[in-house]
């Protein structure tokens, strides 16, 4: 998988893993259903791409902890945004000069930092272990927090329970204000994961082909042909 690929499956902006024309529909229709698409892929991210980055990467914890920063601002003003869609009063004491500004200022900073977090992590794994680390996060997604918490880190084992328990929250409070944002996460995820076992079975079963083809040129005592090369005799 080179970045590219890898974008769009991890980028908590420009992912387009798993998004089908429905659930783009949704959340273009409903701006809290794309804050808690933000929120799940911020805490899905740095649940499990993070400290992958912190083993892998020379200088892994440094950028870890400015992922982390640079998440947690964005998750300040994405739950500042959240209140004033829903009408919190509180949302008129942000004590910033313009909230969407400053929404778009955070974005921008952390999808730049995310992205050569990404790059580098594409060149130190192989393709085996990027597959295996974008699963994890799919897995994480599907049970991820779906609002912003500023205040909450995910990281090492008490993360894990924070993680869990403000996901069972979000999900209590999404149900009693029919807030879809849970079930948009919760199918890209799974369809993500879906499309990535697809293309794995794929792959093996082209590499399967190949290997009985190989095999059965042998067993009539004809030279293996490479994939891209041409039979002896043929015209070029």
């Amino acid at each position: 998988m080179d970045t590219a690929e890898v974008v769009t499956e991890l980028s908590t902006i420009n992912r387009s893993a798993g998004v089908s024309d429905a659930t783009a529909k949704g959340a273009g229709e409903d701006e809290r259903v794309e804050i808690g698409r933000y929120a799940a892929r911020l805490a899905a991210f740095e649940r499990t791409v993070l400290p992958v980055a912190e083993r892998q990467l020379d200088d892994g914890g440094t950028r870890a902890g400015q992922l982390r920063e640079g998440g947690e601002q964005l998750n300040t003003v994405l739950h500042w945004l959240d209140r004033h869609l829903t009408g919190d009063v509180r949302a008129r004491t942000w004590p910033g000069d313009d909230l969407a500004q400053d929404v778009e200022s955070a974005v921008s900073h952390y999808s730049d930092m995310e992205r050569g977090l990404i790059d580098e992590l594409t060149q130190a794994l192989s393709d085996a272990d990027l597959t295996e680390l974008v699963k994890s996060y799919h897995r994480a997604e599907q049970g991820a927090p779906t609002r912003p918490h500023p205040k909450l880190s995910y990281d090492g084992p008490l993360g894990g329970l924070k993680f869990r328990l403000a996901a069972l929250v979000d999900d209590v409070r999404d149900g009693t204000e029919s807030r879809p944002a849970g079930p948009v996460v919760g199918a890209e995820a799974a369809q993500a994961l879906h499309d990535l076992d697809a293309d794995t079975d794929q792959a093996d079963a082209a590499q399967t082909a190949a290997g009985q083809q190989a095999a059965e040129a042998a067993a009539r005592g004809e030279p293996a042909i490479e994939p891209d090369s041409k039979p002896t005799g043929t015209d070029s």
